[in-house]
């Protein structure tokens, strides 16, 4: 089971999976956290966002097949029975031309008989009837062809953009894509800040009791825990993959303008050291860079500070955990993650 199907089911055991709107829920939710990751990673290419859409989708279609009764076969539509052909008319008789032309002349008097023109033919009445019709201008035809025209060249354009179809080899990246939320080059790394401390209460932004908030890409793990103290959610992954926490709208609207206080609860498991490397992106408010520590096997908070603007964030953000940058995939354990505002 992957960790999308697993973080899904497991959000169906809060509620009555039966119940269709809980379901919907739970799906949007899904679709949520999804969004907000791929909004983290401005680097991945349009293509692989498009891809892991599709893999949510496809992910909850299968899964919302379980929920489905059959469906009845549809009952064959009778077709109505052929109507009789109306009979031919008669063809009319060439003699009836002469026959009123005859009746007709009486009426006419010498002059106008020697006057009186021809009768056209049936091509010539064609030609007057065309001639008479008023002519029909289409001008928004025209324009609906020439901006049909003018957004098929602008796709063409912006895709020969895109796709590096103008560079040259050298320039073109032909290398496999990246997975997703694969960390760039560190920003800084330091150890935790001194000399501040937080004030007033702290504001909880994720608990192991909420897994759903949690994403795990690719061969990535994370699973809930319970131990004697409470609850935890172990991760592991590997050098170049994150696990995304989700970081509410509500906690950076609070936190908009001040100087903020992160602090993450972990420990390394199986009594080794590991370190782990953090990193985050607040919406419109911007980020915190990435900080690397060296995580023992004693539980102890692992704090790190960052200036917020003022301003609505306009969305949630995220805090990305790499629980190994040395690739040997070493698993941590995170008790939960706080925030408040800091003074020196």
């Amino acid at each position: 089971m992957d960790a999308i199907e697993k973080a899904i089911r497991q959000a169906f055991e809060k509620g009555d999976a039966r119940d269709r709107a809980f379901r919907e829920k739970v799906y949007r939710s899904a679709f949520s956290a999804l969004e907000r990751t791929l909004s983290a990673r401005t680097e991945m290419a349009e293509d692989a966002k498009r891809v892991r859409r599709e893999r949510l989708q496809a992910k909850i279609t299968e899964i919302e097949t379980e929920f489905m009764p059959a469906r009845q076969a549809a009952a064959p539509v009778p077709q109505a029975e052929p109507r009789p052909a109306p009979a031919p008319m008669p063809p009319l008789s060439r003699r009836a031309a002469p026959t009123v032309a005859a009746d007709l002349s009486p009426h006419l008097e010498p002059e106008d008989r020697r006057t009186a023109p021809r009768r056209p033919s049936a091509r010539e009445n064609a030609r007057r009837i065309r001639a008479a019709l008023p002519r029909k201008r289409r001008p928004f035809a025209m324009l609906f062809l020439v901006a049909t025209l003018v957004a098929f060249f602008g796709i063409g354009a912006w895709w020969s953009i895109t796709s590096g179809l103008f560079l040259s080899s050298e320039q073109r990246d032909t290398s496999v894509p990246n997975p997703p939320l694969r960390l760039e080059e560190e920003d800084y790394a330091g150890d935790a800040p001194s000399g501040s401390r937080p004030t007033g209460n702290w504001i909880t932004v994720f608990s192991p009791t909420d897994p759903t908030t949690v994403a795990a890409p690719g061969n990535a793990s994370a699973d809930v825990m319970q131990e004697e103290g409470g609850a935890l959610i172990r991760i592991s992954s590997d050098a170049d993959t994150a696990i995304v926490f989700d970081v509410g709208q509500g906690v950076l609207e609070t936190l908009a303008g001040k100087r903020a206080m992160f602090s993450v609860d972990a420990r390394a498991q199986d009594g080794e050291e590991t370190q782990i490397s953090i990193s985050c992106h607040f919406g419109s408010l911007g980020g915190c860079g990435r900080t690397r520590y060296v995580v023992g096997a004693t539980r102890s908070d692992y704090l790190f500070e960052v200036d917020l603007p003022e301003g609505n964030p306009g969305s949630g953000g995220t805090i990305a955990i790499v629980p190994d940058i040395d690739g040997q995939r070493r698993a941590l354990d995170i008790f939960g993650i706080r925030a408040a505002v800091a003074t020196r």
